[in-house]
């Protein structure tokens, strides 16, 4: 990756780091899946181009919004509104442990005895935040995070393997099959959609303008652009950087103080995800010379 790259590669994380905490207020007034679909309908209105050809496979746009879009947002946004934004910042990096056994399962990526303890190591962190309630507030909430990241780094797997189109082309066309699923979704297992948007402050629209624009427009755009062009080895480490935005971010505006387990927790996550992406010298050379 040149320097250029290095440089787009950050902007994903800080912008998701913040915009999940920023997020946290806003699901007070929106239900978390509502509030999913208007962040991806937002999206589909700023990328999708109708008239634009698709050159990836029409399976797999659909199996990588409704694994990576819909049933993922379902999942991380429940989990969001029932623990603090500090801690599932932390937990939500399990995705890079599952991204990467994804891509190994799909012939993507090589598996070996260092990336293996290396996931083992980052899922007992995850156990470690998980297991301790007085620490988290609601277990249900990271399991269903957890959940999430899976789904997450499943099709994250699919979008490297057959993606063939820009990255915001790719977000345009999976945020149109996302938004609508998670609406249908929000008016089976949610209520107070119409409330919200009458009851909506200020704020709250501006927590939804960060969260949709910043997280999910500008974020994946990027992401998807790169991971078009790169092994997700090469991608996943720069997701190690949304804690440090998260954090600062939950600390700042939310006034959140995450306790010592969960610092814990987090250190340990991110131990085994370094063993997990840290690729050989070898390999590495070999993806910058054919990305």
């Amino acid at each position: 990756m040149r320097g250029r790259e290095i440089g787009l590669a950050v902007l994903p994380p800080a912008l998701w780091g913040v915009a999940y905490s920023i997020a946290k207020p806003a699901m007070d007034n929106f239900p978390p899946l509502f509030l999913g679909a208007i962040a991806y309908a937002v999206t589909a209105i700023c990328l999708f181009r109708p008239f634009g050809e698709r050159r990836t496979p029409l399976w797999a746009v659909v199996a990588a919004a409704t694994l990576g879009a819909g049933i993922q947002s379902a999942l991380i946004f429940n989990g969001i509104a029932m623990v603090p934004a500090t801690t599932a910042v932390l937990v939500v990096q399990s995705q890079v442990p599952f991204a990467v056994l994804a891509a190994w399962a799909i012939g993507q990526e090589r598996m070996n005895g260092r990336r293996i303890f290396g996931i083992v190591t980052a899922l007992a962190g995850v156990a470690l935040v998980v297991g301790m309630p007085e620490a988290v507030g609601e277990i249900r909430g990271l399991v269903l995070i957890v959940l999430g990241t899976l789904s997450w780094g499943i099709a994250q797997a699919i979008i490297r393997a057959k993606s063939r189109d820009p990255g915001g082309m790719m977000m345009g066309m999976m945020s149109l099959i996302a938004a609508p699923e998670l609406l249908v979704l929000s008016l089976f297992m949610e209520t107070g959609q119409a409330r919200s948007l009458l009851t909506a402050r200020p704020l709250d629209w501006v927590a939804v303008a960060i969260f949709a624009l910043g997280g999910f427009v500008a974020a994946y755009t990027i992401w998807y652009s790169l991971l078009r062009r790169h092994r997700v080895d090469q991608i996943a480490p720069f997701i190690l950087l949304m804690p440090i935005f998260g954090v600062l971010t939950a600390s700042i505006v939310l006034k959140e103080r995450p306790t010592p387990w969960v610092l814990v927790g987090g250190l340990v996550i991110m131990v085994g995800l370094l063993l997990v992406v840290r690729a050989p010298k070898d390999r590495i050379q070999a993806g910058i010379a054919n990305p």
